[in-house]
């Protein structure tokens, strides 16, 4: 074994010295892995300090090449001729492959731990690559504070969840915006301020135009909606997104799940509407949602509380929970409820200038309100919000143009 030049053709031993690899045999690794190191996932086809193209990965042994002591891994039995084989060995970037063949880590870098990383990344690259035009999706990330809590949402935990459904992003809100509707700077959101609500949606509108359009020129055919901000919030997105005929929502999961997407498995819950209470004016309805908890009537405003028919819409043999709407069956459930609640209101209540709603509801659920909202045919939804520290409700946004 001499010292020798890395290249894109040459594998690394522990000290630095090489030795050549056929160049078929180097190619069918570094096309495997996606020209990405397997370990880190960074790119080796590009130097980050110069940004020219030039090969930067190394080849590194998963048994050591040969059986001598310091070999990493070295004393496995696989036959040393095949240890020059693609399937014994890995892209890696130098600092991984440091770390990889460092004597102290040996135990924790064993070769069936390094086998299955290569496995898993090589079945991850050929995945992704496997992808075409039609499977990309256009990105929309909306976060704020939830009572004071900031939420974060990673652009990896994002991808995770797209490649899930055999999608991959296509980014093309990416520049200004970095597609992302940040609400988490906006002042006044642990009060549920006026000055809060009216920022926020100046916000929302100011960032959602050129997604609008995108999606009239036809650059956008499909959306992907990562959410978790305050829900009228959230109503209000569902009003931009009735215009966008594909649209997939992504709800946050609880705590030992992958962080984002429904369940595929799980009984479809069922929803109904019903009056709950009629009231002194046949114009003036009001709804409650009672999905992810429970509203309570006797804390309305008394202006909704003494005048308006009350409805409810909840589950049909269930009781409210945050994690209720856990699978897309259960989403499209119910949908079909508020859509069918809407009709009854049309019909029962002609002439309603608006309709204040009282919302306990799941972000998926909160967003599909302004989606089905028709704007020429419903009247505006009026959206309250939780006092803090209170079990009682104030007006927040409407979505009124």
């Amino acid at each position: 074994m001499g010292n020798g030049t890395p290249s894109a053709t040459r594998a690394v031993g522990p000290r630095g010295e090489t030795r050549a690899v056929p160049e078929a045999v180097a190619r069918q690794v570094w096309v495997r892995a996606g020209g990405r190191c397997t370990i880190c996932n960074r790119y080796l086809m590009e130097d980050g300090a110069t940004g020219q193209e030039v090969p930067i990965g190394q080849l590194a042994h998963i048994v050591g090449w040969s059986t001598a002591p310091g070999s990493p891994r070295g004393d496995h039995d696989l036959p040393v001729e095949e240890r020059n084989s693609a399937e014994n060995l890995m892209l890696l970037c130098h600092d991984q492959h440091r770390v990889i063949d460092h004597k102290s880590l040996w135990e924790v870098f064993d070769v069936d731990t390094l086998r299955a990383m290569k496995r898993d990344h090589e079945e991850r690259v050929r995945r992704l690559t496997g992808l075409d035009h039609d499977n990309r999706t256009t990105v929309l990330r909306v976060v704020g504070n939830i009572h004071g809590r900031p939420v974060e949402l990673t652009s990896s935990s994002v991808t995770t969840a797209l490649l899930a459904k055999n999608r991959f992003p296509d980014w093309i809100l990416r520049g200004a915006d970095e597609f992302e509707i940040d609400l988490r700077a906006i002042p006044g959101e642990p009060a549920s301020s006026p000055a809060y609500w009216a920022a926020a949606r100046s916000h929302l509108e100011d960032r959602l135009r050129h997604l609008c359009t995108q999606v009239r020129k036809e650059s956008v055919n499909h959306v992907s909606v990562f959410a978790l901000a305050r829900i009228p919030v959230l109503v209000l997105l569902g009003t931009y997104l009735d215009k966008m005929l594909q649209v997939d929502l992504y709800p946050k999961r609880r705590e030992g799940k992958p962080v984002w997407g429904f369940d595929e498995l799980g009984e479809p819950t069922r929803f109904t509407s019903h009056l709950l209470r009629p009231g002194s004016d046949p114009s003036r309805v009001a709804v409650l949602c009672s999905i992810s908890g429970s509203v309570d009537v006797d804390r309305l405003p008394s202006g909704v509380r003494d005048t308006h028919s009350i409805y409810e819409l909840r589950p049909e043999s269930a009781l409210p929970t945050p994690e209720l709407i856990n699978t897309q069956a259960t989403l499209d459930r119910f949908s079909q409820a508020w859509r069918t609640l809407l009709s009854t209101i049309e019909v029962d209540h002609p002439g309603a200038p608006a309709i204040p709603i009282f919302p306990a509801l799941p972000p998926p659920a909160a967003i599909t309100i302004g989606r089905h909202l028709l704007h020429a045919a419903h009247p505006p939804l009026h959206i309250y919000d939780r006092m803090p520290g209170s079990s009682d409700y104030i007006f927040a946004t409407s979505t009124e143009f």
